[in-house]
């Protein structure tokens, strides 16, 4: 187990398994102080991370780059809207929340379906492959694209982007920042482009739109970019795999999922409950609070674990197992309060879209003994970054 007193998300014995540290902290020390990463607070209890989520005043997102420990990329502007906190939130939200809306998302299923089909055919044919690599990730990248109505093949960049500003903000922080300036050229050149001629997709809209009856600025249309490009990825991948990983190892579920297939939005919910993509953001304290006798300063780094939180045995009964038909459930994996996940829905049909068709394709798959599982370098994006299964 990570040595709770230098409580460690990126360690790779944490990464393994972060639950019984996550137990240990609940029960013990549910404001935690770690000294890694210039020094954070962790909150563990549910109650703890759902009323901070909401105390947007106390719990501020408004600092660009907080929200990763460490710090993510070097940028001189705000993801927008999650880097801004209310007043000024709602209305930047507002902008681009009818894309994000249920109905919204449910016309563009079929065509996420046809990009699942597309990638697990080869696969399932060849009697399988690395979900994480030759599906997971080519998938949420061209759903992303069709979603945002550009070519489908400008994706292959972006998962090169994300992989290195995700991954290299740990070991190698001048290609993050290399691949963060890479990505914000192309939004740039995107936003002219769409400004020149709008298409009624999202970046057109934000390109032509006025906000407080002025254009958006470089700045911010920036940070709606790298936001709508960055967010989504790992996150979606993440959930994917760890749902293939969990139904490959209890496959009595997965064979209830396929016989009772109105179970899977619940289980897709229970999935993200119990391995939550991501295990926690930071936020800024505002002023100085005290959390069950432990002072937090003003300005100090205070991270939220959704995955801690998920796992809380005060608010979940059985929170230590998975249960696909848990109703209802009350899960954070998504956050909560104002800034919570624009793109809860796409991320949903995503996942559900997935596994629909990897059980219909690959209904017997299992993990393949010969191959070797591989977790991504951070832990507080968690998930599989090879994840070889065979369907034969």
């Amino acid at each position: 187990m990570t040595n709770i007193s230098q409580f460690d998300h990126n360690a790779p014995d944490f990464i393994a398994n972060p639950y019984p540290v996550y137990a240990h902290l609940q029960e013990h020390d549910p404001v935690h102080f770690s000294e890694n990463y210039g020094g954070y607070y962790v909150l563990t209890q549910y109650e703890d991370v759902r009323n901070a989520l909401l105390d947007w005043q106390l719990f501020s997102s408004a600092r660009p780059g907080v929200t990763s420990i460490p710090a993510s990329v070097k940028r001189d502007f705000q993801e927008i809207p999650l880097e801004v906190d209310p007043p000024e939130h709602t209305p930047y939200r507002k902008l681009i929340s009818g894309f994000f809306t249920r109905k919204a998302i449910r016309e563009l299923e079929p065509g996420f379906r046809d990009i699942a089909k597309e990638l697990l055919t080869p696969m399932a044919a060849k009697g399988g492959g690395d979900i994480i690599q030759d599906f997971a990730m080519p998938y949420v990248s061209r759903v992303l694209a069709y979603f945002l109505q550009v070519p489908q093949e400008e994706s292959e960049r972006w998962i090169q982007w994300a992989q290195a500003i995700f991954h290299g903000r740990l070991a190698d922080r001048e290609r993050a920042d290399r691949a963060s300036a890479e990505m914000i050229a192309y939004i740039d050149a995107l936003v002219e482009h769409r400004r020149r001629d709008p298409q009624g997709d999202l970046f057109s809209v934000l390109a032509t739109t006025r906000h407080r009856g002025e254009p958006l600025t470089p700045a911010e249309l920036r940070g709606y970019g790298v936001l709508l490009l960055n967010a989504g990825q790992e996150t979606t991948v993440n959930g994917i795999g760890n749902s293939v990983w969990y139904l490959a190892e209890h496959r009595e579920d997965r064979r209830r999922l396929i016989a009772e297939p109105e179970l899977l939005p619940d289980a897709v919910e229970e999935l993200l409950r119990f391995m939550s993509p991501i295990q926690l953001l930071g936020r800024t304290s505002t002023a100085e609070t005290t959390l069950h006798g432990r002072t937090v300063p003003a300005d100090s780094t205070v991270a939220m674990c959704y995955a801690a939180a998920n796992h809380d045995p005060k608010k979940f009964a059985d929170a230590d197992n998975c249960v696909i038909d848990r109703h209802p459930n009350p899960h954070l994996a998504f956050g909560a309060g104002p800034h919570a996940c624009i793109g809860a829905h796409l991320a949903r049909a995503e996942i559900r879209i997935a596994l629909e068709e990897v059980f219909l394709l690959m209904s017997e798959y299992r993990l393949d003994p010969e191959g070797a599982l591989e977790y991504t370098p951070h832990g507080d994006l968690r998930g599989f970054w090879k994840l070889p299964v065979r369907s034969s």
